[in-house]
């Protein structure tokens, strides 16, 4: 059975599969190589994913949702004409959309598949990201992280060379930077860092500031003015729009112009806007935010104990990776060009489907790539510590340092700190703080209690976390002196759905897509009729707008045989009526 590759990616997803022993890219149902990871309902229920959601989403912008990815992981609920999704949800739609087009393509169920993740993704996105793949009908054999996908695409044809290459994947929502040893058919991750809010999108939304500044100077009023919350939004949507255009343009010109002859009113007159922005200015606008990106290469770089000079190769990933400034700051840090045979949209893709091929046999370990990669972050608890004679809580202790090859397994003895402690709450954080409160928390708290009540100091824990290589923790907490354990998964978190949610999702979604597929089935005849409406006699419109009612309801009721009879009656009348 092929494991499919899917790059889930904030702006943009693409899928793969292993073919004769190679990667190869599978079109959507439009012919895209890529699909906008963008979802929409309309008001009839019917589900649009991709590229026609992405261009009707300023003119129904109460009906689309974009950028999903940011919001996995936490406890968010979006609302979608009325219905109210989690993020695992809307990102199970976009996967569901990918897993369709796979199975009309190919003619085959899709049942398993590999899926990216942000190297810096926390757990609980980590966790929320799988729970989607299983919402969409997915066995997820694998999340791998986007760099070490890349890498292992480039891997698959430089399999006799002994190189170090450093991945630069710049998305439209997150940034990665992974440091990589090839050697003997290995692909091994050294170090990664990273910001899972630094993007494209970020940089269209630059744009959209300085659009909104200009106007206001220019003019003495918002060009938001008059406006309630939806237009609002509406505006903002038109404004990002041409943002995103102007950027792509101006990664093979030198200036563009932005002509919005009409997003809205003001004093009954119409809004105008009409700006011309040059790559020089747009440079200026994203100069900061591109060079903090070279912070977290230096990050990397010293956590792999390396040199700039000791990279042999530099991979660009990720759309916003052809900004001609990014390409320049990078040359400029290396003092080399970045390879350019990389296609910086599809090569996330294709690692995961040679990830999946490995995972699955069909790339024989012995003779094709093995992969070793890292936790990127540190994983740890809260401990309390003496200061100054007193006992002084929340401060955190490193129990698997960041970039620990994975499997890793490490543990820590702990004592009481209290004379006739009876338990011990072992609180899971991930971060670089040495403060708790100041990293992620991600479990409540593991209870062992029965601890022989003893003086302060006296009884030991041993504390131990294992981080497996799809980036799940598990954690054992146990008294040396009685053998008494707790352990358990940290899985139930906020942000990150429980199994029950997720078997309650699942159903919903294969409502969802069954009412959606009934309604592409119908939707031909509905605007049919309704065309016929401005052409017939009073009577006669009456008698098929009753009809058009009625197949609406069954529609909405997802009533396949009340769908098909309102469907036969609402044909045979316009026939009648030709």
């Amino acid at each position: 059975m092929t494991i499919f590759g899917i790059d889930l990616g904030t702006t943009n997803s693409a899928t793969a599969r292993l073919k004769n022993g190679k990667p190869e890219i599978l079109i959507n149902k439009n012919g895209g190589r890529t699909t906008p990871s963008v979802f929409q309902l309309t008001e009839n229920g019917e589900i649009i994913v991709g590229q026609e959601a992405k261009d009707t989403f300023p003119s129904l912008i109460t009906q689309t949702v974009t950028e999903v990815k940011r919001l996995m992981g936490t406890d968010e609920i979006i609302t979608v004409s009325g219905e109210t999704y989690r993020p695992e949800e809307i990102s199970a739609h976009i996967l569901k959309y990918l897993k369709s087009c796979a199975e009309e393509i190919l003619g085959e169920p899709v049942t398993e598949a590999v899926i990216t993740a942000p190297a810096y993704f926390s757990d609980s996105q980590r966790k929320a990201t799988k729970k989607a793949g299983e919402i969409a009908g997915l066995k997820v054999e694998k999340i791998i992280n986007e760099p070490t996908a890349a890498a292992i695409a480039f891997g698959m044809d430089h399999m006799d060379t002994n190189q170090n290459i450093l991945v630069y994947d710049l998305g439209g929502g997150t940034f990665d930077v992974s440091v990589v040893e090839l050697f003997d058919g290995i692909v091994e991750v050294k170090a990664s860092a990273g910001n899972n809010h630094l993007g494209g999108m970020d940089f269209d939304n630059a744009i959209v500031d300085w659009i909104e500044r200009k106007f206001e100077q220019e003019n003495g009023y918002s060009v938001f003015a008059e406006a309630d919350d939806v237009e609002q939004l509406k505006r903002k949507a038109l404004l990002k729009e041409s943002a995103e255009k102007m950027k792509k343009i101006l990664s093979s010109q030198m200036s563009t112009r932005m002509t919005t002859p009409f997003p809205g009113i003001h004093n009954n007159a119409p809004i105008s806007i009409d700006y011309k922005l040059t790559r020089k200015e747009f440079e200026n606008l994203i100069r900061d935010m591109a060079a903090s990106t070279l912070k977290e290469i230096d990050k990397a770089l010293s956590d792999a104990g390396l040199s700039v000079n000791e990279i042999h190769e530099i991979l660009l990933v990720g759309g916003s990776t052809r900004i001609p400034l990014i390409q320049e700051l990078v040359e400029n840090k290396f003092n080399k060009k970045p390879r350019k045979d990389v296609n910086p949209d599809e090569a996330i893709a294709m690692g995961a489907a040679i990830q999946g091929g490995i995972k699955s046999g069909e790339i024989d370990p012995k003779t094709g790539l093995m992969v070793i990669d890292v936790c990127p972050y540190t994983l740890g608890t809260e401990v309390v510590r003496y200061v100054g004679g007193q006992l002084v809580p929340g401060y955190f202790e490193p129990i698997i340092p960041r970039n620990s090859v994975i499997p890793v397994s490490e543990t820590k003895i702990y004592t009481t700190v209290y004379d006739h402690q009876d338990s011990v709450n072992v609180y899971v954080y991930q971060g670089e703080s040495p403060r708790a409160d100041e990293n992620i928390l991600l479990s409540d708290g593991i209870i062992l209690d029965k601890i022989p009540q003893r003086p302060a100091g006296e009884e030991k824990i041993a504390v131990t976390f294992t981080y497996d290589i799809n980036g799940i923790l598990q954690v054992e907490a146990k008294v040396l002196s009685t053998g008494k354990i707790e352990k358990r998964p940290i899985c139930t978190q906020i942000g990150v759905m429980s199994d029950s949610e997720v078997s309650a999702a699942k159903e919903k979604i294969e409502q969802a897509w069954n009412k959606s597929e009934l309604y592409e089935e119908v939707k031909n005849i509905i605007y049919r009729a309704e065309k016929m409406m401005n052409d017939v006699s009073p009577s006669d419109k009456i008698k098929i707008e009753a009809l058009v009612s009625k197949l609406k309801s069954e529609l909405a009721a997802n009533n396949t045989h009340g769908v098909k009879r309102a469907e036969e009656e609402l044909t045979d009348l316009l026939i009648e009526l030709v």
